[in-house]
């Protein structure tokens, strides 16, 4: 599955944050298991269900950061940020989600999506489990890779 969720649809909740996904992604519908979260420069960590969630954060640009959370012993978040001088490949395992955000100017997955900034592409499920990624414009764009896992053998599915 490939999701495009555009910069402009992300929700503003918290006081200065965005969230670009989660899931359940109707809070109370579901039990909670992750989050990806843009937060503006003076936010501090965001609201998760969980006391002891754990949390990912990386400065994307100056006054913005990304912060990952999940629940412990069920989703094990990790985040790269990936500098697009060169054309790159993403690869994911079947039984992982992948959020591809991009940070600072547009990039390109698999030479049909163009993401602006903070544009972001989820890629869950059998399809795709390698995707290219570039800076159609030449400059050094850059791409946050975030990476939900599932850490207690389950497999993790998510419906938008």
């Amino acid at each position: 599955m490939r999701l495009l969720l555009r910069a402009n649809t992300h929700r503003r909740i918290d006081g200065g944050c965005r969230e670009v996904a989660a899931s359940p992604d109707t809070p109370g519908r579901e039990r909670w298991l992750w989050q990806v979260r843009l937060l503006d420069a003076a936010h501090g960590p965001s609201h998760v269900p969980l006391p002891r969630a754990h949390r990912v954060t990386e400065s994307l640009a100056p006054g913005v950061t990304l912060e990952v959370a999940a629940e412990p012993g069920t989703v094990s978040p990790t985040v790269e940020v990936v500098g697009l001088g060169a054309p790159s490949a993403v690869a994911r395992e079947r039984d992982e989600i992948v959020v591809l955000l991009a940070c600072g100017g547009q990039v390109l997955v698999e030479d049909r999506h163009l993401l602006a900034d903070e544009d972001a592409l989820v890629l869950a499920g059998d399809d795709p489990l390698g995707v290219s990624v570039l800076s159609p414009s030449g400059s050094r764009s850059l791409v946050a890779v975030v990476r939900l896992r599932p850490a207690d053998g389950r497999v993790m599915a998510w419906v938008p």
